[in-house]
């Protein structure tokens, strides 16, 4: 008899606090992102990577449009001697972020890009206007666009980024991938 209460009376203690650990577990932590930036070391959490702002990645900040996407996106752009990173922001804001977004890594090895095109013009800047009236008119963005065309895949299927960055990191953008690839860039306008 001793021995059935000394292994029931463990099993019931735990009986009776297991419904508690679950209620905190679905009320606080409801997801794996939560779970995660809580408790980073809960073994749930093995192999995951939190979650990453834009800021908080290396590049030049651009807006990219990549092939089958609808619009484009903010992003940042890094070239590297034989990569080119793309940091995309994805889903919804996140209060984990302080209210920003977080970002996929999109890669284009050196090797894969067939062509680059560039042009420069200047863009009116509404904020501008806006401040300034008609004198706005006279400030305007100057602005680069580059497109790169690249293959993807073991079946070889033609793809294309554009981005639109401002002139000064456009023009170091383009040197790089052209130093890189070897391949020079179709102009096609200068303002």
């Amino acid at each position: 008899m001793k021995l059935i209460k000394l292994i029931l009376l463990p099993i019931l203690l735990c009986m009776q606090f297991a419904p508690v650990a679950e209620v905190v577990r679905a009320g606080e932590v409801d997801d794996l992102q939560n779970l995660c930036s809580k408790f980073p070391l809960n073994s749930r959490c093995e192999g995951y990577k939190a979650p990453i702002s834009l800021d908080n990645r290396l590049g030049k900040k651009a807006k990219c449009l990549f092939s089958g996407d609808e619009k484009s996106t903010r992003c940042k752009v890094h070239v590297t001697n034989d990569l080119v990173k793309f940091y995309v922001e994805t889903g919804k804001r996140l209060d984990i972020l302080e209210g920003e977004k977080d970002t996929k890594e999109v890669v284009i090895p050196m090797k894969t890009i067939k062509s680059l095109s560039y042009s420069e013009r200047k863009k009116i800047d509404p904020g501008a206007v806006f401040a300034f009236g008609v004198w706005g008119l006279l400030a305007k963005k100057k602005m680069s666009t580059i497109g790169i065309r690249y293959q993807e895949g073991v079946e070889p299927s033609e793809k294309q980024v554009v981005l639109v960055t401002g002139r000064k990191n456009g023009r170091k953008i383009r040197q790089k991938l052209e130093l890189q690839t070897n391949i020079v860039a179709d102009i096609l306008n200068v303002d």
